[in-house]
């Protein structure tokens, strides 16, 4: 009699397996035995396969599952909501809570921590509000995770006043709500706000060190982003992937090659597998780092690529001049399976503008729209303006940009007026520049180029009148400026700097080089 009752109350063996599996023709094959034994027809066993369809990434097939249950119950809903989140369907998320609303079934702790991230992805703060409401109405005590979560949707939709109350409110030393209020504070740019509540933290953990590293290097503030970095690593914290993703950002924009390689090399000693994000920022590294050869052995080596991963590498190859190597990695790309989007038209356009490949630009630009169904974008049109202007071929440039359904902006007409100086069309080149100024009164790139233009035609007091002009109401104007790492140290040159600690030294060598 006890080993009947042992045996009927035994979790079914599909069902067992089901909770192990993580392969996606696997739980197929599972979904199938459920089927043809009858137990899919029970709520929680559904339930269950949903959430397994949602851990290998198939929203569709926990879809399809979740249409079949006729009165699905909080479970379901849970882990439907949870993957429409997750496959970047948030709007979708939220009507189907309001559907189990509807259903008079009751939300617990994971529905709305699942329906916050959902509002949180989409900024929905007014549909927030709402849900935060509801949870004090229904006198539901929040735990760590749904405060946590509540925190962050305030702070992603930036309301911090909202999220800073909600974390005075729980009693514990909420880690995960403190790390949103950094995120939230960078994403603004209150970089010193964001730096004090991390200062002020009893406990941080992996992602609250990420989160300082990635605020600093979205702020533009690499140098201390890879500070940040290197205190972490020595404060023994485990080195999670956004923080090594952002550290390797901010070593392409300083041209930090031997921190880059060492976190490289970090990576290969410490991860068994590299995720395609942290392995397309290794490439990006390299390639910022005039090592784009580098970038590409490290591609070569993935076993897994996306869109974004092939662009990077195009890119990077465009940007060090090597055309055919990108038309090359174009057509593997294609032939891979993998479909170009508008990023990797503006990098194929951009190689073709510089090694004056016009018709092969044509072609590329008329086969966005017709092969791949993208309408191009002022990026693309910049790109090809750029193209016939550097070609000499201004009536077609002029002629492109009247085809234009957006209105041209900065890019287009700079990229025109760039053209006209190059080819010494001073006719249009001046009716570029007033288009220019009329799009930006207060550039002083824009007046600098025109002096140039006005130089070259021999109209020199027209030309310095502009130089005055920029002087006058004091106009920005972006200097040279480059990065080189020397015994692990960056240095950075500016156009006419004399404020390095050793420009005599440096100014006297470039002499000697001149002289000779």
């Amino acid at each position: 009699m006890v080993a009947q009752t042992m045996a009927s109350s035994r979790v079914p063996v599909p069902v067992t397996l089901l909770q192990m599996c993580t392969d996606f023709k696997e739980i197929r094959q599972l979904h199938a035995r459920l089927v043809v034994s009858g137990l899919i027809d029970r709520r929680v066993n559904a339930g269950r396969l949903i959430a397994s369809y949602v851990a290998c990434g198939e929203i569709y097939e926990a879809l399809s599952v979740f249409h079949t249950i006729p009165y699905p119950d909080v479970f379901a809903y849970n882990n439907i909501i949870r993957g429409l989140t997750l496959a970047e369907c948030p709007h979708d998320s939220l009507l189907l809570y309001i559907e189990l609303l509807q259903g008079n079934l009751t939300p617990d702790n994971h529905t709305y921590t699942y329906v916050l991230k959902a509002c949180s992805r989409v900024k929905a703060v007014s549909e927030g509000k709402q849900l935060h409401a509801q949870i004090i109405k229904v006198r539901k005590k929040p735990d760590g995770y749904i405060h946590g979560s509540m925190i962050n949707m305030y702070a992603n939709s930036g309301e911090m006043d909202c999220a800073e109350r909600v974390l005075a409110e729980f009693s514990e030393d909420n880690v995960h709500g403190k790390n949103s209020v950094i995120t939230g504070y960078m994403n603004r740019g209150k970089v010193y706000v964001a730096r004090q509540v991390f200062n002020n933290m009893s406990t941080t953990d992996s992602a609250s060190w990420s989160a300082m590293i990635t605020g600093y290097a979205r702020n533009g503030m690499h140098t201390e982003a890879l500070v940040m970095f290197q205190e972490m690593t020595a404060s023994k914290v485990v080195i999670n992937e956004p923080a090594l993703v952002s550290a390797l950002s901010a070593c392409g924009h300083l041209g930090a090659l031997d921190q880059g390689r060492w976190i490289h090399a970090y990576v290969n000693k410490n991860t068994n597998k590299i995720s395609v994000n942290l392995g397309t920022s290794i490439i990006d590294m390299y390639a910022r780092c005039g090592c784009v050869e580098f970038g590409y052995e490290v591609f070569k080596s993935m076993p897994e690529r996306d869109v974004v991963t092939w662009g990077v590498i195009i890119h990077g190859f465009a940007t060090h001049g090597l055309a055919e190597k990108c038309f090359q990695l174009f057509d593997e790309m294609v032939a891979d399976g993998t479909q170009p989007n508008e990023v990797i038209y503006v990098a194929i356009l951009t190689t073709c503008s510089h090694a004056g490949l016009v018709d092969l630009g044509r072609l590329y630009f008329n086969q966005m729209s017709s092969l791949c169904n993208i309408r191009p974008s002022i990026e693309h049109y910049g790109c090809m303006v750029d193209l016939l202007g550097r070609a000499g071929r201004l009536a077609e440039a002029e002629e492109l940009i009247s085809t234009m359904v957006e209105e041209p902006n900065v890019v287009i007409w700079g990229a025109l007026l760039a053209g006209c100086r190059i080819h010494k069309d001073f006719r249009l080149g001046e009716y570029a520049f007033r288009q220019l100024v009329k799009l930006e009164p207060d550039s002083g790139e824009r007046y600098k180029l025109a002096s140039h233009l006005l130089a070259d035609r021999g109209e020199r007091e027209r030309a310095h009148k502009l130089r005055k002009e920029i002087q006058d109401r004091n106009l920005e104007v972006t200097q040279g400026l480059s990065l080189i790492e020397i015994d692990g140290e960056i240095h950075e040159f500016v156009a006419s700097d004399i404020d390095h600690k050793k420009y005599q030294e440096i100014y006297s060598v470039f002499q000697g080089h001149s002289v000779q």
